[in-house]
C-alpha cells in the first residue's frame, strides 16, 4: 500500500514537473502579452469615450464607429520551451538531493510533491504581488495574474512557497518537519543555483553597465558589458549549499532556518545588483523585500532562544533605512557605486554577522540544557 502510493506521487511529481516545463516560459512577463493587454485596454478605453480624440483613437486602431470588441491577449507557451525545461530540471535535482538525505518514507514523498506545487503557484503568487499595479491599474486585468505561461515568475515565491509545501507535506506524512526541511535547505539552495543559471539561457540576468570585461562576471549585450547577475547568484547559491550542508550537529530545523538566513540575508545586496533604476518602485525592490522577509524570521527564531530580541529589531529598522538610502544614493549622489556598494556590502556583512552570533548563543545555550539534563 505504502509503496502504491509513494509511485502514485511519483508520478503526480513528475506531472507537475512536466508542467512547469511547459508552463514556464520567463522570469518576466513576455514583451508581446505586455504589448497585448496595453492595446487592448486603448482599444477598450477608445470604444467607451464619446471624444473627437477617442474617435481618432478608434480610426488609428482600425475600429472606426463599429469597432469590433477586443480580444483576449492569447499568448501560450511551447510545449518544453527552453528556460522551462531548465527550470524544471533544477527542481528535479533539487528533488534527488533531498530524497538522497533521508529515508525515503511516504511522508517524503508527500512532502516533495507538495514542495513542488507550492513553488510552481508560489512563484506566480509573488511575482503578481510584485506587479499589483500593473496587473490591476495598467492594464485593468487582475485575471492576468493567473496566466503563468505569459511569463513572470519569482524565484522567492519559489523557494517560500515549496518551504510550506514540504511543511505540510511532513505534516500529512506524520514525519518530522523540523528534520525535513533540513533535509531540503540544500536541494532548494541548488535549485536557487540552477533557476539562475536558466537566466542565462534566454538572455536574462545581467545588472548594471560595467566600464570593461570581467572574466566571466560580465556579459556583452552588445551595446557594452553588464554584470552577469544571474551567474554570480547561482555562485553564491551553491557556496551556501556547501556551507549549510557542511554544518554537523545541528537540532531539528536549525540547518533549515540558518539556510534561509543566509541566503534572505545575502540577496538583498544581489538584487540591488540586477539593474539600475534603484529609486524605482519595481520587482527588483520587491524581490530585496522577500529576501528580507525570508531572513528575518529565522533571524527572530534565533533571537528568541538567545535572549536577544532587543537586538534584532533595531538592528533590522537600522539595515531597512540604510539600503533604501543606498538605494536612493546609487541613482542620485555622485558617490561612485563602486564605494555605495562596498559600504552596501560591509552593511550586509555586519547584519548577517550578527545573526550568526545570535544563532551561536541560541546553540550555546541549547548545549547547555542539554548537558544539565543529561
Amino acid at each position: 500500500m505504502k509503496k502504491g502510493l509513494a509511485i502514485g506521487m511519483t508520478i503526480l511529481l513528475l506531472m507537475v514537473l512536466a508542467a512547469g516545463a511547459a508552463l514556464c516560459v520567463h522570469c518576466s512577463m513576455l514583451p508581446e502579452a505586455t504589448t497585448q493587454y496595453y492595446e487592448q485596454k486603448a482599444a477598450q478605453e477608445a470604444q467607451n469615450e464619446d471624444s473627437a480624440e477617442a474617435e481618432l483613437m478608434r480610426l488609428l486602431l482600425g475600429g472606426g464607429a463599429a469597432a469590433a470588441e477586443p480580444k483576449e491577449p492569447k499568448v501560450f507557451a511551447p510545449f518544453f520551451n527552453r528556460y522551462g525545461l531548465l527550470l524544471s530540471l533544477s527542481a528535479l535535482a533539487g528533488i534527488l538531493v533531498f530524497f538522497a538525505r533521508n529515508e525515503k518514507k511516504t511522508g517524503h514523498f508527500a512532502a516533495a510533491l507538495l514542495a513542488a506545487v507550492f513553488g510552481l503557484l508560489g512563484s506566480r503568487l509573488f511575482y503578481a504581488a510584485a506587479n499589483f499595479g500593473f496587473y490591476v491599474l495598467d492594464i485593468g486585468m487582475p485575471a492576468a495574474m493567473l496566466r503563468i505561461w505569459e511569463g513572470g515568475l519569482s524565484l522567492s515565491g519559489a523557494l517560500a512557497g515549496a518551504a510550506l509545501g514540504a511543511w505540510l507535506g511532513a505534516k500529512i506524512g506524520k514525519i518530522p518537519a523540523g528534520k525535513t526541511l533540513d533535509q531540503l535547505i540544500p536541494g532548494l539552495l541548488l535549485f536557487a543555483a540552477g533557476a539562475r543559471l536558466s537566466e542565462m539561457a534566454i538572455d536574462a540576468g545581467f545588472g548594471m553597465e560595467m566600464n570593461s570585461a570581467l572574466w566571466i562576471f560580465t556579459r556583452d549585450t552588445g551595446d557594452g558589458y553588464r554584470l552577469n547577475t544571474a551567474l554570480l547568484m547561482a555562485l553564491i547559491d551553491l557556496l551556501l549549499m556547501i556551507a549549510v550542508v557542511g554544518k554537523k550537529d545541528m537540532r531539528a530545523g536549525d540547518r533549515f532556518w540558518l539556510g534561509t538566513f543566509l541566503y534572505g540575508g545575502v540577496h538583498i545586496l544581489l538584487e540591488s545588483l540586477r539593474r539600475d533604476g534603484h529609486m524605482l518602485l519595481g520587482f527588483v525592490h520587491m524581490e530585496q523585500l522577500f529576501a528580507l522577509l525570508i531572513a528575518l524570521p529565522a533571524l527572530l527564531i534565533f533571537a528568541v532562544r538567545a535572549r536577544k530580541i532587543w537586538m534584532v529589531l533595531p538592528a533590522t529598522a537600522v539595515l531597512s533605512g540604510a539600503v533604501i538610502g543606498l538605494e536612493f544614493a546609487l541613482d542620485r549622489s555622485n558617490i561612485g557605486d563602486g564605494i555605495l556598494y562596498l559600504v552596501y556590502a560591509l552593511l550586509l556583512c555586519a547584519y548577517l554577522l550578527l545573526g550568526l552570533h545570535i544563532y551561536r548563543k541560541q546553540e550555546k545555550l541549547f548545549r547547555q540544557d542539554q548537558a544539565i539534563q543529561a
